[in-house]
């Protein structure tokens, strides 16, 4: 045995290494051939199953994660496109519902349009005083249309909503009838009384009426036409506020204006201004003199 020991110890480390590798193969050999290597194989696989199967449960977790991973960039990217369909589903009925809304205002001015027998022409509102101190708007019509300063500015509906006080060849600006320095003659529908409508800074007009004209809330002003710039019976105002004491000789009223200033988009110019309708005046004569 010292003998064997005393050649070992002569081998190089390299020749020793070989040597080991070589008696393991044939040890395992030997025992191949009796039988005894499924046995072996059998009490390892026995031996390394829990740590095996502690193996696969410690990686389960990362499994899992690097899946969920997966499907969270799967979901995220899915959701990212159903986003974007929304949004496009979300401008597309956007659009559609504005289309609707200019069709029905512009089918409002033609109405309007129709009902008179004045010359007109249809206007967009592309600028407004922002400040507060002015109620003027800008439209894109001028000079090269035929516009001039002066000529009534209609909203749906036939309101007066302004004049124009400035001519570019293709923009005019429009005092609205609440600026603080528009003035309208008008007229009390009930009791025919003329006056004059101012602008004040809060988005009304006033007038000063005799205490003997029987004004109530929401009744209606008109134009007079007496003036010869406007055309006569265009609806200005109602009535939202009366102010004043039976000793005194006149009334201040409040006047709401009747079209949306605030929310304008399409207007009607009217070009020519129809005189005065003075058939009721020749009817009211025939009745006299038929009396």
């Amino acid at each position: 045995m010292s003998l064997l020991g005393a050649i070992i110890r002569l081998l190089g480390a390299r020749t020793r290494w070989i040597l080991g590798i070589a008696l393991l193969i044939g040890a395992l050999t030997l025992l191949g051939l009796v039988g005894w290597a499924a046995t072996i194989e059998d009490t390892a696989a026995t031996a390394l199953n829990p740590v095996q199967r502690a193996f696969r449960q410690a990686g389960e977790p990362i499994s899992n994660l690097l899946n969920d991973l997966d499907d969270f960039g799967r979901l995220n990217s899915e959701n990212r496109a159903l986003r974007s369909r929304i949004e496009q589903l979300e401008a597309d009925n956007a659009r559609l519902r504005e289309q609707q809304i200019q069709v029905t205002a512009r089918q409002a001015l033609l109405e309007v349009q129709a009902e008179t027998d004045a010359v007109t022409l249809t206007a967009y509102v592309v600028t407004r005083d922002l400040t507060g101190l002015r109620t003027i708007i800008g439209i894109d019509r001028g000079s090269n249309d035929g516009l001039r300063v002066g000529l009534p500015i209609l909203a749906a509906g036939g309101t007066l909503i302004g004049q124009i006080i400035d001519v570019r060849p293709n923009t005019s600006f429009v005092r609205l009838i609440t600026d603080p320095d528009s003035a309208v003659r008008v007229r009390h529908q009930t009791s025919r009384s003329e006056v004059v409508a101012t602008g004040d800074t809060l988005g009304n007009l006033e007038v000063s009426i005799p205490w003997t004209s029987d004004v109530e809330l929401g009744h209606i002003f008109v134009t007079s036409g007496l003036d010869g710039e406007l055309p006569q019976g265009l609806p200005v105002g109602r009535v939202s506020a009366v102010e004043g004491a039976v000793q005194d000789a006149f009334r201040h009223v409040l006047l709401e204006p009747i079209a949306p200033l605030g929310q304008l988009e399409q207007v009607v110019v009217q070009l020519t201004i129809p005189p005065p309708d003075l058939s009721i005046l020749d009817a009211e004569a025939s009745n006299d003199d038929g009396g």
